[in-house]
């Protein structure tokens, strides 16, 4: 005997299975009955009710969608990268960039790079002709356009940059190709045009991304140091 077995209904959104948008709806449409029925406070009331209203609107159309929360994302990164892992040396790995797009190389092995497509998706990112330039470019992507990151900021000496991120959405303790290190990576490999190494630690609570161009872009005379911070 065959046996159907199914499951739906309403996506999670921002707020959970407890969208407040009705209460809200309610509550408006009673503050501007009541300034029907209360003439003397007609212009209070309708103000209230129609903030009411709009608040409703905006959490019931625009603030509402589907997501996946940080700790199935975080499950889902660390069981594959721990997978990659397996193959790959325990040295730094560089990220490449090609005619294809930016790839993470790691010992004889190529990899597809994470911050690749999360850049590729992002219509707002461009490439800046400095590290600096493009640090302060990523660091804003990373935490107010992915979300990725609570706060991130950036340090850059020479040519070298270390990003300190606090508030990472993933919050796993493996870091191979970690989305906020791949991001870091593959932005500054993209915009450089050279392989950039990236070494991912955890320091504090904080993750932190130590990114050194390589080919020659290492060599060029120190200068002052530059911070870059992003928050959200």
């Amino acid at each position: 005997m065959s046996r159907r077995i199914a499951a739906g209904g309403r996506l999670r959104d921002r707020f959970g299975r407890r969208n407040p948008a009705p209460v809200f709806g309610v509550v408006g449409a009673l503050l501007l009955g009541g300034g029907l029925a209360v003439p003397a406070f007609e212009t209070l009331l309708f103000v209230w009710g129609g903030t009411a209203l709009f608040v409703a609107f905006l959490l019931r159309f625009v603030m509402t969608g589907s997501t996946v929360s940080s700790s199935v994302t975080t499950d889902i990164y660390t069981a594959m990268a721990a997978n990659v892992r397996r193959l790959t040396p325990a040295d730094d790995h560089e990220y490449v960039p090609g005619s294809g797009g930016v790839t993470i190389v790691a010992g004889d092995r190529e990899f597809d790079a994470a911050g690749e497509r999360l850049l590729r998706t992002h219509d707002g990112f461009t490439a800046a002709e400095t590290v600096s330039d493009q640090l302060s470019v990523l660091v804003d992507v990373l935490v107010n356009d992915l979300e990725l990151a609570a706060r991130a900021t950036a340090t850059v000496d020479g040519e070298r940059a270390t990003v300190t991120v606090t508030g990472s959405r993933v919050g796993t303790a493996e870091l191979f190709d970690h989305p906020v290190a791949s991001v870091i990576g593959v932005g500054l490999a993209r915009g450089l045009e050279t392989p950039v190494a990236v070494e991912a630690t955890r320091e504090d609570g904080a993750l932190v991304v130590v990114a050194d161009p390589l080919e020659g872009h290492g060599e060029s005379p120190p200068r002052d140091e530059e911070n870059v911070t992003a928050s959200e």
